[in-house]
């Protein structure tokens, strides 16, 4: 049996600072043992009313035999969110791809353009009231919370806990649902938190590839960095490392095994928060790209990080934007090359990548709406 959510238009803050989210349409007692989480196929009907249907089951089962929310013939993005505190007293709600100020489903653009759209939902364990203990549920089950996922009479539960991190059931369920994928094309995109979940899962993916154990098919070309999170220290469950050097370490393997495609885009000074790591020896390995979302306001930190996604997934429906310079007299010019945004190629984001550039929004500040973006290009 299909499991199905439809998800109506209300924005989730992966933060967790402020929630406005609407209800999954399955009713529970308050407090009733429940656990739902996996990968969920994206279709978006003819009225933009947009569907989520579950893929695999939580023991890695595929039960989705429906074309118009995956074709194995098409390339595939699929989308992680981050942290989520507050969601299961909110009716388990999940993240969709509506985006309100251009009153628009982002998703829709890249269904037209024959792609598959996947989010991997993790809420109910991504639902703590402090980031680390929902980031160590990505990378291990020996966190200081274990594997608790909440209810929504804000209890935590364990009884059904899995047994494996749910960066090892993301890679379990992700291969299934894809095995089979001619497409060549596939993408991963993880917001704040959840860079570290498409990061964790693409390496994996890279090392079945190195050992034969997973179809090189199956690969990322590209992992999107959307203004992405990690934590300061050190973590006993990654052997000391930081959460962001372990990202680092993972993208580089990446880079040299596989030649995949990395962007970050940095729309937020949510690194900037005390708990945060800048993460800067990563800037110089991926493209890295500065947003500058003036239409909000300059201390709204919470909105221009939650329209890293939306800024992402909307600009699918347009070309590339522009890439230009500016002379010491302030005129503008245009290079020719495309900047970076969903539309861009994998192959111009590898042209980006490295050490000696970043490029920064000049044009399409003022608007939610990308399509008038432009990026001047600047020495590192």
């Amino acid at each position: 049996m299909q499991l199905k959510t439809i998800i109506n238009k209300a924005p989730l803050c992966s933060l967790a600072l402020s929630l406005a989210l609407s209800v999954s349409g399955q009713v529970h007692a308050a407090g009733e043992e429940y656990l739902d989480f996996g990968l969920h196929w994206v279709d978006i009907d003819s009225n933009g009313t947009e569907t989520q249907i579950k893929g695999v089951d939580h023991d890695g089962n595929v039960i989705l035999n429906d074309a118009d929310y995956y074709d194995s013939g098409k390339p595939t993005v699929i989308y992680f969110h981050g942290w989520q505190s507050g969601m299961a007293e909110d009716g388990y709600s999940k993240e969709d791809f509506f985006f309100d100020e251009v009153n628009a489903n982002t998703a829709e653009s890249w269904k037209d353009k024959g792609w598959n759209v996947g989010i991997y939902h993790w809420g109910q364990f991504a639902d703590e009231s402090e980031v680390k203990d929902a980031e160590s549920k990505m990378w291990s089950t020996q966190g200081e919370q274990g594997m608790r996922y909440r209810l929504d009479d804000g209890s935590y539960s364990t009884a059904q806990a899995p047994t494996q991190s749910i960066g090892e059931l993301a890679f379990d369920h992700i291969t299934a649902a894809l095995d089979g994928n001619s497409s060549g094309n596939i993408r991963f995109a993880g917001h704040s938190l959840g860079n570290q979940l498409a990061v964790f899962v693409a390496k994996q993916i890279n090392d079945g590839v190195n050992n034969g154990s997973v179809s090189s098919d199956l690969m990322p070309g590209r992992v999107d960095l959307l203004d992405p999170f990690w934590s300061q220290d050190g973590k006993s469950f990654l052997n000391g490392d930081w959460t962001g050097e372990r990202v680092r370490t993972y993208i580089n393997d990446m880079i040299s095994d596989q030649d995949i495609a990395v962007t970050w885009y940095k729309t937020s000074g949510i690194f900037d928060f005390w708990i945060g790591d800048q993460n800067t020896n990563l800037e110089k390995d991926v493209a890295l790209i500065n947003n500058r979302f003036w239409y909000l306001s300059s201390t709204d930190i919470v909105n221009k990080h939650i329209h890293a996604r939306k800024f992402y997934f909307m600009s699918m429906a347009s070309a590339a934007p522009e890439e230009v310079t500016i002379n010491w007299w302030g005129r503008r010019s245009e290079t020719g090359y495309d900047a970076a945004s969903a539309a861009t190629s994998d192959y111009r984001i590898k042209v980006m990548m490295g050490d000696d550039y970043e490029w920064d929004q000049v044009e399409g500040r003022y608007t939610a709406d990308p399509s008038d973006d432009q990026f001047e290009i600047k020495n590192y």
